[in-house]
């Protein structure tokens, strides 16, 4: 018999599991939190590529609005992926934009945040830099960088010396003199014919790809096109409702539908991060999506541009996300993927692998816009606040591309007037503690990144 108040087996049995039972749901919980949130990297290491076009605008895919360039490959990745429609190069030009993607720090951190490297310049990235190619050797991948490298010329700045296992591109802009081919440091065409580098581009990706189909790599392949003078192989010329420039954009679009064909041939695909962005906005030719200005400017076509990931087993959310963020970012998140910590003590960027899982929510407060080493604006989800809006400098005269290292081209601009749309009107009036709130930000941004300057003021800068 039991004493009475004394619970029975029976009942100590039903209270022990009263107990443990949430406890252990608890635990389980938290374990399958730790799981969802572990890195993939560390279960199954994804392939990571990187294509990246050279002056192509945001409007130049058919998923943000093009209507005269058929973009299916490109379209295809955004509709099971993730296509960002706020995205940012951290500058309107080459050489700092490249500065930053490769290294996830606002471009004057690496001393090239001042306009672009000029084919005699001896400057160059610092080796100190940690790069994309240098994180990804850390997580023992193979690296490859195919096309336009742009940040150093001489053989110190060779990307090969920034975590790249190979290189086969050219060192900078293809309207600049000298321009040549290589292979790791050695030159193996001069002049080029660059009517058929997309073409070489995509084969030479297609063959790393399948050379590495037994182990993770990261391969980054950064087009010389649509920069002028503008090149299109004889398969795609003429086939565009957008001229000569749109026949460049649906060959890199074909480009990117026989990388990924390569990556289902080696069975790849599902377990395979594809980015595809662009370095800034677009010059003379491309489209905006109906944004103001473009490469150079401080108006948003000059930054914004494409950002559309696919990653088939990343448990990505597909849909589009108006999240603001910034090639910086895009280190970070490749080291949130892999579960490694970057090795520069600032990084700018922020991951954003919440998200591609469906955080709708950006990471960042404020985003800078940058013209050379001057902060000219910041950008918040709601607001953006412009202090100049100028351009860079001369552009010279198109004729120059009359003759190039032997090969002839031209370039000329008949416009056929459109409708045009961004940053038309100011609600400052409106909205005065906005406008107190981001004078104080950009403020502070000013004096926290002036002692980086490699320059003095532009003269059009002061207050």
């Amino acid at each position: 018999m039991i004493p009475a108040g004394r619970p029975s087996k029976v009942q100590r049995a039903v209270g022990i599991a009263a107990v443990v039972a949430p406890v252990m749901g608890i635990l389980l919980f938290c374990c399958a939190m730790a799981s969802a949130q572990e890195p993939a990297g560390k279960i199954a290491p994804p392939n990571i590529i990187v294509i990246l076009a050279d002056d192509m605008g945001f409007g130049d895919v058919g998923v943000n609005g093009a209507t005269k360039i058929r973009t299916p490959n490109i379209d295809a990745i955004a509709k099971d992926g993730v296509n960002f429609t706020q995205f940012y190069a951290s500058a309107n030009v080459c050489t700092p934009s490249r500065a930053g993607l490769m290294t996830g720090r606002y471009p004057i951190r690496t001393q090239l945040g001042y306009d672009v490297l000029r084919a005699e310049d001896t400057r160059g990235l610092p080796q100190s830099e940690e790069t994309l190619a240098a994180l990804a050797k850390r997580a023992n991948y193979s690296t490859k960088l195919i096309g336009k490298w742009h940040l150093g010329r001489l053989p110190e700045f060779a990307p090969v010396n920034y975590g790249f296992d190979e290189f086969y591109g050219v060192p900078y802009s293809n309207d600049m003199p000298g321009f040549a081919l290589y292979r790791g440091n050695e030159i193996i065409e001069q002049p080029v014919d660059q009517s058929t580098l997309t073409q070489r581009y995509t084969q030479e990706a297609l063959d790393f790809i399948r050379s590495h189909a037994d182990r993770p790599f990261f391969l980054v392949v950064a087009h010389t096109m649509p920069h002028i003078p503008l090149y299109v192989s004889a398969k795609f010329a003429g086939q565009s409702d957008a001229g000569l420039y749109g026949d460049i954009i649906e060959e890199l679009d074909g480009s990117v539908g026989k990388i990924v064909q390569a990556l289902k041939s080696a069975g790849t695909f599902e377990n395979t991060i594809i980015i595809f962005t662009s370095d800034n906005g677009p010059f003379f030719e491309g489209g905006a999506a109906g944004l103001k200005g473009g490469k150079g400017s401080g108006w948003e076509g000059g930054y914004r541009v494409p950002f559309i990931v696919g990653w088939p087993n990343g448990g990505l959310a597909s849909g589009a996300r108006d999240a603001i963020a910034m090639n910086i970012d895009v280190l970070p998140t490749m080291a949130s993927i892999l579960g490694i910590s970057p090795a520069a003590q600032t990084i700018d960027g922020l991951s954003l692998l919440p998200v591609l899982r469906g955080q709708q929510e950006s990471p960042h407060q404020y985003l800078y816009y940058f013209n050379n080493e001057e902060v000219i604006g910041v950008r918040t989800q709601r607001w953006k606040y412009l202090t100049h809006a100028y351009y860079r400098g001369s552009l010279g005269a198109f004729e120059k591309f009359d003759q190039l290292d032997g090969f002839r081209s031209s370039y000329d601009l008949l416009f056929e007037a459109g409708p045009a749309g961004g940053e038309e009107y100011s609600y400052a009036d409106r909205h005065p503690e906005v406008v107190t709130e981001l004078k104080a930000e950009i403020a502070a941004a000013r004096k926290r990144f002036a002692p980086l300057r490699t320059h003095p003021p532009d003269p059009t800068f002061p207050e």
